[in-house]
């Protein structure tokens, strides 16, 4: 279908010839798949059909024939997702051409977005009255550590609430989930209530890559105290000095502000400080620092302050200003310190079990894999990225031991691997179920608590039905399921995934941006999510739009100007996510208004048909 528009023809009736002969083509491809045949309802026949007559459409590139459509005032077909052969008839019919007859389900425009509507508030929840979009927002201990912060989330604008079940347990779960619905409780009370309840989305953490465990070493503690913000002009860290603790270390304990425990071991006279009095000391690089001491919150253990950074090591002493001193106990031992940069060799150890280690003399730095299934096919040459692209290499050497690694970047400064990062293999097959036997574990959980699971790292039917599956087996058959495209396996088998989430009550897709740009590459990655939400939209199914939204703004407070267009772009979806930050509220706030007024000024501009991402196993 491409090439010159032949201006020596009778104009209407060579367009007319045109889409006759597209729409034919439409109607033969989609008929003739072995995933046309009757669907449980008419609205599933209704979607499934839709979607293969669009993935027809995509096959051919119609660039031209837009273009001739367009310069003769009519429609360019470049809004027809939701309703392919119907937006198609309408221009032959105004160009008198003859439509073909077809057994497929031509849905109109109204029936989809009914359609659409009503998939999205059985996932999503009830949207607000003034934007669509919903606003899900990533929760973890810190919205249960501050007094009111629920209630500022739900006042600014969260309408979804996500809890990463890869991080914490089960109490502290539901502690965060208790605490939503008892604020909605108290706002509806009151009368202050948003007039919808906050939905609870689960994501399991699935197969997820990253690397291992580092060995640790005796070196000072590093306490470093939030930067000073517009909202927080004197930042202050928090923690305990505490007779009874053995070591001093890094704490982060659900409903506590507290993020230190400086030890002092045996020494009993703590209650004798007072509230307000301040402890002077020299940290280990001999810089004046000072304790203001907060509560005395229970026997041997009291809350104190710290306004600057400093470095703790066992040995220095506190000098209180009535004259009692405290000497600081041992330091626990910290994760050793390995640094890459472009040129390094890197070894990737098979063994979950091996600690990592910095370089040694003559013998590369190596980190080991929680997963090593997953390197069972990856090949000499392959791509590697560590912690979100941070590091990129590719494969040098490979044995039963280890992969050996060339980094590629950074190499302007080195980069720091740190445990429990994320590793990506684009080039390699995971060939591995998504539902991983811990995520069986939380699924009752999740299953007694939350609106809607997400799959991490789907990538085949298999995986939707299996989770579908232990869903009914918890008595559960309604409960919603949300399917994360974050790698190419998960992108090219989109369409069938589609289909086979439209035989459940309840289900939707989300684009997570994270893994998938480092999957596919960050400069394809704006293309990719457009075509993610058009074959969603061809299937009338609810789209969340995830991963760093604006994500400096909700960690400094200043806005990205790149990611303020990122954000308004996200319109299009039915919810869009955003992750935790301290200036979260803000964030909140601004996308909120962003998305009103994108809904209000904008509608979806025109669609050029041209490549498009290859749909495996569709019309094989």
């Amino acid at each position: 279908m491409s090439g010159s528009y032949p201006v020596n023809h009778d104009e209407h009736a060579y367009l007319a010839s045109q889409l006759h002969d597209l729409y034919s083509d439409i109607v033969d491809k989609a008929s003739n798949t072995c995933f046309h045949k009757p669907q449980a309802t008419a609205e599933i026949q209704a979607s499934c059909d839709n979607l293969l007559a669009y993935l027809a459409l995509r096959r051919h590139d119609i660039f031209d024939l837009q273009s001739a459509l367009a310069e003769h005032g009519l429609s360019s077909l470049g809004r027809l997702e939701p309703s392919v052969l119907a937006s198609i008839e309408r221009v032959m019919q105004h160009l008198g051409a003859p439509i073909p007859a077809t057994t497929l389900y031509k849905t109109t425009n109204a029936e989809a977005r009914t359609m659409l509507e009503k998939r999205s508030i059985q996932l999503l929840g009830r949207p607000r009255e003034q934007r669509s979009p919903r606003i899900m927002v990533t929760l973890d201990t810190a919205a249960i550590a501050s007094p009111g912060f629920i209630e500022e989330l739900l006042r600014s604008g969260m309408d979804m609430a996500r809890i990463n079940c890869a991080h914490d347990n089960p109490e502290t779960w539901y502690k965060i989930i208790d605490a939503i619905r008892t604020t909605e409780a108290q706002l509806e009370r009151s009368g202050q209530g948003v007039g919808r309840r906050c939905h609870i989305v689960m994501d399991l953490g699935g197969p997820k890559i990253r690397t291992g465990a580092l060995l640790a070493e005796s070196r000072p503690l590093k306490l470093s105290v939030p930067p000073i913000t517009a909202e927080m002009p004197h930042p202050q860290l928090f923690g305990y000095l505490d007779s009874n603790a053995a070591e001093t270390e890094k704490i982060n304990l659900p409903d506590s502000t507290a993020k230190f425990i400086i030890a002092l071991p045996g020494q009993k006279r703590l209650e004798q400080l007072p509230l307000g009095s301040t402890l002077f000391f020299e940290d280990s690089r001999n810089r004046k620092r000072t304790f203001h001491v907060l509560e005395h919150t229970g026997p041997g253990r009291v809350k104190v302050s710290l306004s600057r950074n400093a470095h703790i090591e066992e040995g220095i002493m506190l000098c209180a200003e009535n004259g009692l001193r405290f000497r600081i106990g041992p330091v626990a031992a910290q994760p050793v310190r390995i640094e890459v940069q472009a040129g390094d060799r890197l070894l990737l150890y098979r063994d979950p079990q091996r600690l990592g280690h910095p370089a040694r003399e003559g013998r590369p730095a190596g980190i080991a894999c929680t997963l090593p299934a997953a390197l069972t096919h990856v090949e000499i040459g392959d791509r590697l990225f560590i912690d979100d692209g941070k590091i990129s290499a590719h494969v040098t050497g490979k044995n039963d031991t280890y992969l050996e690694l060339r980094i590629l970047s950074p190499d302007s400064a080195p980069a720091r691997i740190k445990a429990e990062k994320g590793i990506n293999i684009p080039d390699s097959l995971l060939d591995l179920p998504a539902l991983t036997e811990q995520d069986k574990e939380a699924l009752p959980f999740i299953a007694e608590h939350a609106d809607a699971v997400g799959l991490s790292f789907v990538q085949r039917p298999q995986d939707l039905l299996d989770l579908h599956h232990a869903l009914i087996d918890l008595g559960r058959p309604e409960f919603g399921i949300i399917a994360k495209i974050e790698n190419p396996e998960a992108l090219h088998g989109l369409a069938q995934l589609l289909i086979t989430g439209l035989q459940f009550p309840c289900f939707g897709v989300m684009i997570a941006r994270g893994d998938l740009a480092v999957e596919v590459g960050f400069e394809n990655l704006a293309i990719i999510q457009e075509q993610i939400l058009c074959l969603c939209e061809a299937a009338h199914v609810p789209v969340i739009w995830a991963t760093q939204v604006l994500e400096t703004m909700a960690k400094t407070g200043l806005p990205a100007r790149a990611e303020i267009t990122d954000a308004a772009s996200a319109h299009r979806a039915d919810a869009v996510m955003l992750n935790k930050g301290a200036h979260i509220i803000d964030a909140i706030k601004t996308l909120s208004a962003l998305l009103c007024s994108e809904e209000r000024n904008h509608m979806k501009k025109r669609q050029i048909f041209r490549q498009f991402t290859e749909q495996h196993g569709i019309f094989e």
